[in-house]
């Protein structure tokens, strides 16, 4: 009995011990607010209750050392968690406990459970600032918009302090540099203040009484924030920065008081002081990317972003910021930014790996590996200019052994400025802006099917503005020489229009990217945009748009993601859509008909649809592809694809994390016409059809998690298949337990 759900080791013989404990919420609450509160909740617990369970393999769970039983602990549990309700306002809440034994040979199992009732939590009601200081009170009104405090909201204790927190923020942005929490207080008032009013009529007081009454059923809650008597003058005034001095290149194992050292050079840019030692960074490349600055007043976002400058650009393994008041009591503020820089230098190796196919007489790709090396170099012409070079290739097996040869060379150069030709007055309000310059030259050997050589050069912008990561590159340019093979053409054979799209190209586009990031209690979202256009400007150039074969078209995508985290699992889910429109015109004068090739949609393998080897999925439910042309790549100018996982912690395995989740994918590619062709009957995309199109894929996965990475097995089951749509319309066709898709993918597909 005892052993039920894990083995049970050490207990003490013949002595009650904690064998579990299970916390019952009553009441009407949402589940999501009960959950969260269960798990409040369970932290609550009193040490002598707490179980150590020990997971040593996958799926084997070993309850160690138990603790003796003892009612105390259950009672000073019971005032654990009603202090914890109190301060989320659940003021009326009720618990109890009981527990039952059984009893196997020397085993005395105990089962503790707690009964929560928390009733109704207090809402806020009015909120008001009574602050003495003029400045302090219109600096707190003004700001009322961003107030964590809100008309309605439930109370909690650490709503409360994070608004004293925020004020505190907005304070010392406005030169308060002195001023700290603990100058403030949030006074609460849950009684209706008439009421105590010795000079009410009768029927104003039932009136009241009647009031009073509603609070109970609904309790609300008023708040006020005001300054705490006796603070210290010096904190409600002004502070202003007097001198900032800069040591960009400190050892380490340095005198950190900077008082004895010997400087090699000593710069005075715009009244900041830089002493260097070994002259390894520019002094007006370090000055620029302070926003302390003498003479101005001091502001806390300023001292944040001067140390988020330095520390995003890598050249520095250590950013010290000193602030310290002046002797004469000015409220005046001497800056000290000491840095220690980091190696400037570094060689690096890695290995991936990926593994996908439908069966073993599959055509499709069996094992990839690739090798990686770079060489990175941190602080180019002493201005932190990163310089990346990267050296891949890799091959994938499958049938008839090396299906596919890449090796590619890539160089970035990463400036940490916006190089424009004209000054950009926003700058101060971002960060992490760069300029990067990329080079990259590929040859990919597609056995069989083609060889690819390929050039690449790009000038683009990047930066960061809070929450929102943008990217824009006016200027890229793609250049392709492609060689058919035999499968290739016939291929094209069989598909004319495909010539359109396996030929040599040029591209000269620009790119648009955004994403934004955002976390909010347990959850949080993801949103990534893409924009290119090519051949919009060049494209009117006429020995480009025909003789050099220039592609022009618009291409959007956009990907959502939103995951949901718990202590032991996520539920991680995506949405994804692309399109691609082409919009020049070919050799002849015709229309360009397709997408080229290699920036065309493909679905299947580990990071897509799982249960299709990669690039085997589509196009939309024709069986075609299928019957006629199986094992060839297969590219669409649509995609649509959701995917959703419950991810969750199974153990530890000789200090590995082991992990699983359960998923589905769901989704497909497709053209956007099907040109009139009855080879092409069901490739092009029509909402009337999107069911019958659609793809669904299921199955689940062991992953095996390094903190650093994650190696990942899934397998996966074709759910829906949309070439047999006409049988069923396609659900679990040909399902057999053993007839899955295995994939190997490196950390998590989304």
């Amino acid at each position: 009995m005892a052993t039920g759900c894990y083995t049970v080791k050490k207990y003490p013989p013949n002595q009650p011990f904690v064998f579990k404990t299970g916390i019952n919420i009553q009441g009407n609450l949402p589940a999501e607010e009960k959950a969260n509160l269960e798990s409040r909740l369970e932290n609550q617990l009193d040490d002598s209750l707490r179980l150590k369970i020990l997971t040593p393999f996958p799926l084997v769970q070993k309850l160690v050392k138990p603790p003796v039983f003892d009612t105390a602990a259950a009672s000073r549990t019971i005032g654990f968690m009603n202090n914890l309700l109190y301060s989320l306002g659940y003021y009326k809440a009720t618990i109890a406990w009981d527990s039952t034994i059984r009893i196997i040979k020397d085993k005395q199992a105990v089962e503790v459970t707690f009964t929560v009732t928390p009733g109704k939590s207090y809402r806020f009601d009015s909120i008001a600032y009574v602050i003495e200081d003029s400045i302090l009170l219109n600096l707190a009104l003004a700001s009322r918009g961003n107030s964590l405090v809100k008309k309605g909201n439930p109370y909690s204790v650490e709503v409360i302090s994070s608004e004293l927190d925020r004020l505190v923020e907005v304070y010392k942005n406005n030169g308060y540099y002195k001023i700290s929490k603990e100058d403030l207080q949030a006074e609460r008032d849950t009684v209706i203040a008439a009421l105590i009013n010795p000079n009410l009529d009768p029927f104003e007081q039932l009136q009241l009484l009647q009031e009073a009454r509603k609070r109970q059923e609904n309790p609300t809650m008023n708040l006020i924030f005001r300054l705490r008597e006796g603070i210290s003058p010096a904190h409600l005034k002004k502070y202003y920065i007097r001198n900032v001095s800069i040591y960009p290149d400190l050892d380490l194992l340095q005198d950190t008081t900077v008082t004895n050292l010997n400087y090699a050079a000593t710069n005075n840019i715009n009244g900041i002081i830089v002493n260097s030692i070994y002259n390894k960074f520019k002094p007006g490349f370090v000055v620029s990317r302070s926003t302390l600055k003498p003479g101005n007043l001091y502001r806390q976002n300023d001292y944040i972003k001067t140390y988020t400058n330095y520390t995003q650009l890598g050249a520095w393994s250590q950013v010290n910021i000193e602030l310290m008041e002046t002797a004469d009591s000015t409220q005046q503020l001497d800056v000290e930014i000491k840095m220690f820089p980091g190696k400037k230098q570094d060689v690096n190796f890695t290995v991936d790996g990926s593994y996908n196919t439908a069966d073993i007489i599959s055509t499709g790709n069996l094992f990839g590996v690739g090798l990686n090396f770079g060489l990175n170099n941190r602080n180019v012409a002493k201005q932190a200019i990163l310089s990346s070079t990267n050296l891949r290739t890799g091959i994938e097996l499958g049938k008839g052994f090396i299906q596919t040869q890449q090796v590619s060379l890539q160089h970035i150069i990463n400036f940490p400025k916006l190089i424009l030709p004209f000054k950009v007055s926003t700058k101060d309000s971002l960060t992490a802006y760069r300029t990067q310059l990329n080079f990259n030259a590929g040859y990919t050997n597609r056995k069989d099917f083609f060889e690819l050589r390929s050039l690449n050069a790009s000038w683009g912008y990047g930066w960061v503005k809070k929450k929102h990561t943008l990217f824009y590159s006016p200027l890229n340019v793609e250049f392709v020489k492609l060689t058919r093979k035999k499968k290739l053409e016939d291929l094209i054979d069989s598909i004319p229009n495909l010539a359109y799209s396996f030929n040599d190209g040029l591209i000269i586009s620009q790119i648009f990217g955004y994403t934004y990031n955002n976390s909010f209690g347990k959850r949080s979202v993801a949103l990534r945009l893409g924009l290119e256009e090519s051949g919009g400007i060049f494209g009117f150039i006429k020995g480009l748009d025909t003789k050099a074969n220039l592609s022009r078209f618009v291409k959007l995508d956009a990907d959502l993601r939103y995951y949901i985290n718990h202590p032991k699992s996520t539920w991680a889910f995506r949405l994804y859509g692309g399109t691609g429109i082409p919009l020049g015109r070919d050799i002849v004068g015709a229309k360009e008909k397709t997408l080229p090739f290699f920036k065309s949609f493909y679905a299947g393998g580990p990071y897509s649809m799982r249960a299709w080897s990669i690039r085997q999925l589509g196009i939309g439910s024709s069986r075609y592809f299928e019957d006629s042309l199986k094992g060839n790549d297969r590219f669409g100018d649509m995609q649509l694809e959701g995917n959703i996982e419950y991810r969750f912690n199974v153990g530890s395995f000789f200090g590995i994390k082991i992990k699983s989740a359960f998923f589905a994918d769901i989704g497909n590619i497709w053209f956007r016409t099907d040109y009139g062709s009855t080879t092409l009957k069901n490739t092009d995309f029509k909402l009337s059809r999107l069911y019958k199109d659609l793809a669904v894929a299921g199955g689940t996965s062991l992953r095996a998690d390094f903190d650093y990475f994650l190696i990942r097995f899934d397998w996966a089951y074709k759910i829906k298949n949309p070439i047999y749509s006409d049988i069923n319309a396609g659900w679990f066709h040909g399902l057999q337990l053993f007839k899955g898709q295995f994939q190997l993918g490196i950390n998590y597909p989304f």
